[in-house]
Formats: C-alpha cells, structure tokens, sequence
C-alpha cells in the first residue's frame, strides 16, 4: 500500500527526537513492505535550525516533504492556518512525486486536523493516532473540546496509544478508538549483560524530559526515603527547566555521590546506560503511553511505574510494580522491594514478552490490518 505519515517533524541529527514516534512506525511499515511518504510539517521556532519552505529528502530508506515554517509558541488557531497552508504548497508536488496514497495517516489531534484537507483532495482515508497528553485529562478547555469534535469526527479511524487515552476519547467526544501501542526499537533495546552485577553496584535508571509532569521531585525524596547504602546508584537521563532545581535538591539531601543527573543522551547512549542498570523508574504524574518503560522492558529491566493513564496497559507483577502518582511512601517502598527481590525478575524473559508485544514488525501488522479495514468501508463512500 502507499501510505502517507503526517506528523510535525522527523528526527534529524541536531534534533534526534524530533517526531520520533511517528517515523518509528513509518520504518516498521517500510520494512513490512508499504511504500512510505513522510509529511512533516514544521512550525516550531526560528531558533530551531533548519531549512525553511518546502525540502525533500530521505532517511533510513523513507521518502520524506518537509515543509518549515517559523512560528513556535503561537495559539492554536494559528497553527493550524499555517498547518493547512503548508499541505497546500505541497499536496500537487506530492502527487506527482509519489503519487495517490492509499492511506493517508496523522500523528496527534492538530496534525489529524490539517490532514482532513489531504484526505479531501485524494479523497481516501484518514488514519488518526492519538499521543497527546492534552487530551487525557478529566476536564479539558472549550478549545480542545471544539478541536477533537472538528478532528475525530472526520476521521475514518482514530487509534489510542493507550486504553485510559481510548476512555478519555469515548467519555469527551464518544468517540470509539482502535488501541495500538508504541513501537520499541528491538534492535536498539534488547537484553543484556547488566555489568552492574560484576561492579557490586545496584543501579536504578530513569529517562525524561526534566519538568514537573515527569516526577523527578518525587523520586529523589522516595530515593532519599530508602537509605540505601553507597552501592545503590540512581541515574538520571534527560534535560529541561527543573535542571537546576533537581541538582540543587540532590546536593541538599546529601546523595550527589549516589544520584547522577546526566543530562541529554541520545538512544544509543540511553540503551547501553540500560545495559548497564537492574532496574527502571519513572514516577510520572500522566502519561499518553511512556515509550521509556517499554525499552526498558525490552532492555530486561523490571520497572517502577505509576498508575498515570499509560504503564498500566504493559507493568505487571511479572515485570515490576506500579504506585499511585505522588506518594513518597509507596514509591519508597517500591523502590526497597525491587531491590530485595531483582532475583525475582527474569530479565531475558521481560525482554521477550516485551518484544513480542510492542515489536515493529507487530505494530505494522496491527497497523495494516486497520489500513485495509479501513480503506474497504471507505471505498463504500467515495
């Protein structure tokens, strides 16, 4: 099939995360043996480095039209006026150059709602995952309710990355969704010697963005809580605003010799710091999905998560432990059981399970399997 991907970026070297999961799906269905166009449409800031205007070009096999224009923090209505505007510059171009799509499938609200103008002028199916933690809330603003009505309404399928993300769609706008998880890179995050093991150290690894929604605050006082002995080590992957905040708090409770901010690292580093740990964690206050916990999992890492609208999909009693979002104590205690108990966890087994589950070539076929469904009831329309 030829499939077109929509999103709002795609990894670069400057900016590896760039779109990150929506070009994770476009290589599993290359590799399945689709014919793949990514669109990206691109309207982040000017301080973003980058050709700006219309640009095509390719990466691990994949056909991408980049089309840039600088905006950044602008309101919502705006990004989408300029969003519509880039699909017009370029959905003749697209046409000659690759030709009609079969498919045509967008990654988040605003990029399913400025697609529904590529599916008008191919007149084909529009495919819509939802990521967004914007929606996944229990209340949401007036603008986000009239944008999901204006979005998912006029799509032939929307598909959640997570079950508590399926409710949230059906409780605000009764919309029924396909659920359809992240990939993991199984060639990237795969089961490994822990060479902690050899070094007589105990390592637990976290990765994400450095703000409040990631519960690094809550960590580091549960972490504190524990009185691990000099031989337990925290690592901590990621960059962001409570940088500061979080070093200044680590150095105060006197565990800069066992808790180690080690900034930005891209996934080839992340996945040999997970090589090298027993055991993840993350204490999110809400999650769409939490990418991070499955290369965990397929790293052979048992995982502490919170029950935040994501993990609860994939942790289990046979790969780790879930607490409730903001409780030091549980976390606490879930951080002293899974270092009691590691012996418990067959790592090379969590990384099985894992790979068997959230796989490229597994998503691809969930993925395709929702194509030709939909592109058969479609064809009763057009």
């Amino acid at each position: 099939m030829k499939i077109q991907i929509v999103s709002d970026g795609y990894p670069t070297k400057e900016y590896p995360l760039n779109g990150v999961f929506a070009f994770d799906q476009a290589k599993a269905l290359k590799d399945y043996g689709h014919e793949i166009l990514f669109v990206s449409i691109d309207l982040r800031s000017i301080r973003r480095k980058r050709k700006f205007g219309e640009y095509w070009t390719s990466k691990d096999n994949i056909d991408i039209v980049d089309y840039s224009i600088p905006l950044g923090n602008f309101p919502n209505s705006i990004m989408l006026f300029f969003g519509k505007f880039a699909l017009r510059r370029i959905r003749k171009n697209i046409l000659t150059e690759f030709g009609k799509p079969d498919v045509i499938h967008a990654h988040f609200i605003s990029n399913g709602n400025i697609a529904i103008l590529l599916k008008r002028y191919f007149q084909v199916p529009l495919v819509l995952t939802e990521h967004s933690s914007s929606v996944n809330k229990e209340n949401l603003s007036l603008r986000t309710l009239r944008l999901g009505q204006k979005t998912y309404t006029k799509v032939n399928q929307v598909i959640c990355v997570s079950q508590k993300l399926s409710e949230r769609l059906e409780q605000h706008w009764g919309i029924k969704s396909r659920v359809v998880p992240n990939i993991v890179d199984t060639s990237l995050f795969s089961y490994g010697k822990h060479k902690s093991d050899i070094e007589n150290k105990f390592v637990f690894i976290s990765v994400g963005n450095l703000n409040y929604n990631k519960g690094f605050d809550i960590l580091i006082k549960a972490f504190k809580n524990c009185e691990f002995d000099s031989s337990v080590i925290l690592k901590i992957i990621g960059q962001g605003e409570l940088y500061n905040q979080l070093n200044e708090e680590i150095q105060n409770l006197g565990l800069s010799g066992q808790i180690k901010l080690l900034g930005f690292m891209d996934r080839d580093s992340i996945a040999k710091e997970m090589n090298q740990s027993n055991a993840f964690v993350l204490a999110s206050r809400s999650e769409t999905f939490g990418v991070v916990y499955i290369e965990a999992l397929a790293s052979g890492l048992p995982v502490i998560g919170t029950n935040c609208g994501g993990p609860e999909d994939y942790v289990n009693e046979e790969n780790g432990i879930l607490v409730e979002i903001n409780n030091v104590d549980e976390l606490s205690e879930a951080l002293l059981t899974m270092y009691r108990k590691i012996d418990y966890y067959d790592g090379e087994e969590i990384a099985k399970k894992c790979k068997d589950t959230f796989s490229p070539d597994k998503i691809a076929t969930q993925l395709t399997e929702i194509y030709l469904n939909t592109k058969k009831e479609a064809t009763k329309q057009y």
